[in-house]
């Protein structure tokens, strides 16, 4: 293949004095001298070894060679330009900022995978995260400060749209060496008499609990109290006591200290989900990231059925 020898400047100087015929006229419209729009011109006919203008002191017309080429020129020059507009698109679309809320047990343990593959699709995002509290991821959302969130509560909410992902159980959490932590499963009437640590009174998952709990005839006495997970989580590597949780906040680091047991009678769960302000439609990026997460959840579930 013969090698190309020219330069996008001598095609549009070619293109521009073919169209005005006139290179004072050519020169203006690309704002050039009128000696540096003919020696761009000079060069590109010495690149083709053929003459493409004729010049006369009054007027500029094509060769028949020229004719010829400008079509050629022409259609390069226009794929070329649409090409780099394209570029521009794709670069446009894949900047700008991804906004989500989410718990901290998910933003923890199944957001970070799903980031990272949004960033290698748009590496000119910008992304933000609020993890938060679920009253608080919710807040986020109906306020539009959030694209989406990750949540439990929200589905009652009329201007919330929730796509549940997960139903995730609660377990008493203990160390390793604790009594307890030989059982497969524990009934919550055998946590009566039991330490147990809890988080804030405001925290979604103790409202939670408190709910589901208040028929009990005897309720374990929560005596430790944190405002969040992390906190409880260190009383209860510090031995302290027995931490109830939802399952996903146990995490691969605390298992080298802890151990999780099911609970039964009654067995309590939370539905995890995506949730959206009524109405509102996410961008490319949002949605790949939503996208993601859904993945996320299901290998999160497989993962479950496995174990």
């Amino acid at each position: 293949m013969a090698r190309i020898n020219l330069e996008l400047n001598e095609l549009q100087a070619f293109l521009a004095v073919a169209e005005k015929s006139s290179f004072k006229a050519a020169a203006e419209a690309l704002y050039l001298s009128q000696p540096a729009l003919s020696r761009r011109i000079e060069k590109l006919e010495q690149s083709l070894q053929v003459r493409l203008l004729e010049r006369t002191t009054r007027s500029v017309r094509l060769t028949e060679e020229g004719a010829h080429f400008l079509l050629h020129a022409q259609n390069v020059v226009d794929e070329l330009e649409q090409a780099m507009s394209g570029l521009s698109e794709r670069a446009e679309r894949r900047s700008g900022v991804v906004s989500i809320a989410s718990i901290p047990s998910v933003a923890q343990h199944l957001l970070p995978a799903a980031l990272a593959g949004l960033a290698a699709s748009y590496p000119a995002l910008c992304l933000r995260v609020f993890d938060e509290g679920a009253q608080e991821v919710l807040e986020q959302v109906l306020a539009g400060r959030a694209d989406f969130g990750i949540n439990f509560i929200g589905a009652e909410d009329p201007n919330i749209d929730f796509e549940p992902l997960l139903t995730e159980r609660y377990l008493a959490v203990v160390r390793h060496d604790h009594p307890l932590a030989a059982q497969r499963r524990l009934r919550w009437e055998d946590l009566v008499g039991e330490r147990l640590i809890g988080v804030s009174q405001r925290s979604g998952n103790r409202l939670l609990l408190d709910h589901h709990l208040a028929s009990l005839p005897q309720r374990p006495r929560i005596h430790y109290e944190a405002s969040h997970l992390q906190g409880a989580y260190g009383m209860a590597e510090a031995g302290l006591g027995v931490l109830v949780v939802p399952e996903l906040s146990l995490t691969p680091a605390y298992r080298h200290q802890l151990t999780g047991i099911a609970l039964t009678d009654p067995q309590i769960s939370r539905t995890l989900g995506l949730i959206t302000r009524s109405g509102y439609q996410p961008g490319a990026a949002a949605e790949h990231l939503r996208s993601l997460l859904r993945a996320q959840f299901a290998q999160y579930r497989d993962r479950q059925v496995g174990d």
